[in-house]
């Protein structure tokens, strides 16, 4: 079974990548039985914001993903730089410090794609 790590760092900037994203994580683990984990990093936070005018799309496709059982994880570094804080972003996603989320998950032999 592949272990894959889903890197969102594309911000609001390129709406069709960030739901190319998601599209990927939900039919690698529908389709492939992979092993994934979704992470928010660098602008990609962004797409985790709920005050902005997408924010309906990002959740369903943020529920879909939950539905799967898919762990959500977002980089409080990346929060911070992008000025949002907890109260920002949906509910139930891990905060993470990305960088040591990104290689913990590579020294345990993930494969690391980015949209």
């Amino acid at each position: 079974m592949a272990k894959i790590l889903v890197m969102l760092v594309t911000g609001k900037e390129n709406i069709n990548t960030e739901m190319v994203a998601f599209s990927f994580a939900f039919n690698a683990v529908k389709n492939a039985k992979s092993n994934l984990e979704f992470l928010f990093l660098g602008r990609g936070v962004q797409a985790a914001n709920k005050n902005q005018k997408s924010s309906p799309q990002f959740l369903e496709q943020i529920n879909i993903l939950r539905s799967e059982g898919i762990p959500l994880k977002i980089c409080k570094v990346s929060m911070a730089g992008e000025g949002l804080t907890e109260n920002d972003i949906f509910s139930g996603l891990e905060s993470v410090y990305g960088g040591v989320e990104v290689d913990s998950r590579i020294q345990e032999g993930y494969s690391v794609i980015t949209f």
